[in-house]
């Protein structure tokens, strides 16, 4: 796998306890299909809905690898989800508190 599919799909084992029924199979079908970057929006999305904390740790992670899109469309539409996600308050630095 890929950095950005091994991203995407570390994300999705993050925040899946906040996903829908909906939002699971639609998440895990973009993943299924190789879509990442539409599977991490959706992530984020459910995430932030939820008020569903991630690990700082993959939220840097996602931020250097949107560094390599820059000017990219989903590079900045998964910026300003990570960016609103970030300044609400839901990163957390203990791992073991997103559960």
């Amino acid at each position: 796998m890929n950095t950005e599919t091994t991203l995407a799909w570390a994300l999705a084992d993050a925040a899946s306890a906040c996903f829908t029924d909906d939002e699971h199979v639609v998440i895990f079908t973009a993943l299924g299909a190789g879509e990442s970057p539409l599977a991490i929006v959706r992530i984020l999305r459910a995430a932030a809905r939820a008020r569903h904390p991630l690990p700082r740790s993959l939220i840097t992670q996602l931020a250097q690898w949107l560094d390599g899109y820059a000017g990219h469309n989903f590079e900045r539409r998964i910026r300003a989800l990570l960016d609103d996600y970030i300044s609400s308050g839901f990163v957390v630095t203990n791992p073991s508190a997103a559960h």
